[in-house]
């Protein structure tokens, strides 16, 4: 990749070759391999501000700072931030801790720390002209520095001069402000503000912002550690504030180049990696998640010090994507490269064990598979094609939630839709779900065809031979309402059992278009526990019922939401939380349903007819 990116550049320069003989100095090569790969550290600030502009803690803001941002009394407000012990807490704000993550798109894993917030935390620049030095803690050798300020009341441009241990310097001239509102490239936006001279808030979603700013270190300049920085007005309208950097580390030892991971199982996986040739390592370090988040360089490792270019990560779960990096552990000064960038891999279905539960909510489900077609009970599907079994609302309607359905009409139509694999040897468990049949265009009730059938079955053998568990035909099908259906698996303990719902349209075409649904597929154990036992089914009632335009309920106490249908399965009226009385009075006369969903999860439903 570096020989590459020479020869681009080489050749729209219309260098000649002989460039190539030349010994690039090491640095130089450093600095080309850190584009794989970021390295961000705070910079911690030992001394240099000059204000402070964050109103924290309980009390007035004139208290808790010294200073405006703006030049015109507003502060920035800390989410910790009380006028007096007993007022409601912020949900805006800067965050208490001062850790600011950055949102900039380009940086993903970058942070700031602020200053403290109860001393001076802003270097304030209010005349051009003027300028503060920021020395920090502990000096760090960089590729690039990240500045975070913003300018109040206006726009302004600085300078800033880096000076490194050594006493030499780098300077970077035009650097510009946006104005604290509404500007772009922001680090984080709807802190809010406060007046110092009334402790009136300014909350907002999009405001006050504080901006992101980069300052590229030379690479003659990038293996000195810094020492400190001095920013200067040079012009614009705004104020200056300078709150904070930190710096994507230089480092002589280089992140390997991840590779695809490969003999990916259920439960492992092997992933390897590239070595850098100019690398004096000693080892490696693996950090592997179930999230994307970069881990941080100080964060600690799964495996460490492991020797070769590969590894076996063992005991994972199945069906789940894992992120990965390796970073170096080198014989060199800064010991550690930074972590590798990211790689990912899925690992395989697995037999999960129950307790389980598919709502459709992501459907079909993971390890669930819906285009199967062709075959029969007894010897499964016979290959896949069309995709009969897809997402719709229970009973078509959207207040039921997702649910899986086959639509059933015309002829020969024959699909699947198979569970992953469970591991039931553990033994003690029952599966259950809702189903019912609607129209296919409404929620009224339909027959099935004489020769239409839908069975659910189960496989003790992986999906080799099948067992019928129940059969629904045109003798006995079900109705427009959520069924339930529960089977004791007592005698199914099989390590590698799966589950499918078949459904046939048989070869006449009989007219009829309807859809099957089901609805909460699970496997649980099946002795109820303590808290299923002694749960009472609740009992609400409405009145007056008759109703003419106010419909009241009389225990509000557990219920989360309420939705309103008419007898077509129409949604007429929908309210989140808990309420006392429904306004309905712009319905017209007829029978209603209202549905109370409780926040276990039930819901009740109970009739209603309005005058």
């Amino acid at each position: 990749m570096l020989i590459f990116f020479l020869i681009f550049n080489l050749n729209i320069k219309k260098m000649t070759i002989s460039l190539f003989s030349r010994v690039l100095p090491a640095v130089a090569l450093l600095s080309a391999a850190s584009i794989t790969a970021q390295n961000f550290q705070t910079m911690p600030i030992a001394s240099g501000f000059t204000a402070d502009v964050i109103a924290n803690g309980i009390g007035s803001a004139s208290v808790s700072t010294t200073s405006d941002v703006d030049g015109v009394s507003f502060a920035f407000v800390a989410k910790d931030f009380k006028l007096t012990s007993t007022s409601t807490p912020l949900t805006y704000g800067l965050p208490a801790d001062g850790i600011i993550n950055s949102v900039v798109a380009s940086t993903p894993g970058l942070s700031y720390q602020l200053g403290d917030l109860s001393a001076n935390n802003s270097l304030k620049l209010a005349s051009s002209g003027e300028s503060g030095t920021l020395v920090f803690t502990t000096p760090k050798a960089a590729v690039k520095l990240y500045m975070l300020a913003t300018s109040g009341s206006g726009t302004s441009v600085v300078s800033a001069t880096v000076t490194f241990t050594d006493n030499t310097t780098q300077i970077f001239s035009n650097v510009s402000l946006s104005d604290w509102y509404s500007g772009s490239n922001f680090a984080i936006q709807g802190i809010g503000r406060i007046n110092r001279d009334n402790n009136i808030l300014d909350p907002s979603s999009n405001n006050p912002r504080l901006y992101q700013s980069v300052l590229n270190i030379d690479a003659a300049n990038q293996a000195k550690p810094i020492q400190s920085i001095t920013v200067t007005k040079s012009s614009g309208s705004g104020i200056p504030n300078i709150f904070a950097f930190s710096a994507d580390a230089f480092s002589d030892c280089m992140a390997p180049v991840t590779d695809a991971a490969t003999v990916v199982t259920s439960n492992s996986a092997q992933i390897s990696w590239t070595v850098p040739a100019s690398n004096q390592t000693t080892g490696y370090d693996i950090y592997y998640s179930t999230s994307s988040t970069v881990p941080a360089s100080n964060a600690n490792p799964n495996h460490s010090n492991v020797t070769g270019t590969s590894y076996t990560l063992n005991n994972l779960s199945p069906s789940t994507v894992y992120y990965y990096w390796v970073r170096a552990n080198c014989s060199t000064a800064t010991s550690k490269s930074s972590w590798s960038l990211v790689k990912s891999f899925t690992t395989q279905c697995g037999a999960l064990v129950p307790a389980y539960t598919n709502n459709f909510s992501s459907f079909p489900g993971l390890c669930w598979a819906n285009n199967l077609v062709g075959g029969d009970p007894a010897t499964g599907p016979s290959g896949t094609g069309s995709f009969y079994w897809g997402s719709r609302s229970f009973l078509n309607n959207s207040a039921n939630g997702p649910s899986a359905h086959m639509n059933l009409f015309s002829s020969d139509r024959t699909g699947w839709l198979k569970t992953g694999a469970f591991n039931l040897s553990a033994g003690g468990y029952k599966v259950k779900f809702n189903y019912g049949i609607t129209t296919y265009s409404g929620t009224a009730s339909s027959s099935m065809d004489s020769d239409d059938v839908v069975y659910f079955l189960v496989s003790n053998d992986g999906g080799t031979t099948w067992v019928i568990l129940q059969t629904w035909d045109s003798s006995n099908s079900p109705s427009n309402t959520s069924n339930e259906y529960t089977f004791d698996l007592a005698n199914f303990t099989n390590a590698n059992t799966i589950f499918a719902f078949y459904g046939s349209t048989g070869p006449l075409d009989e007219d009829l278009d309807y859809n099957f649904y089901v609805k909460n597929f699970t496997i649980e154990n099946a002795q109820l526990s303590t808290s299923e036992v002694n749960r009472q089914e609740k009992k609400v009632s409405v009145h007056p019922n008759p109703f003419k335009d106010i419909l009241y309920i009389s225990d509000t106490r557990d219920i989360k939401s309420i939705t309103v249908t008419d007898t077509t399965g129409r949604t007429v009226k929908t309210m989140e939380g808990s309420a006392k009385e429904l306004d309905l009075s712009k319905l017209n006369s007829g029978l209603y349903f209202v549905i109370l969903h409780f926040k276990d999860g039930s819901h009740s439903t109970v009739k209603a007819i309005k005058k």
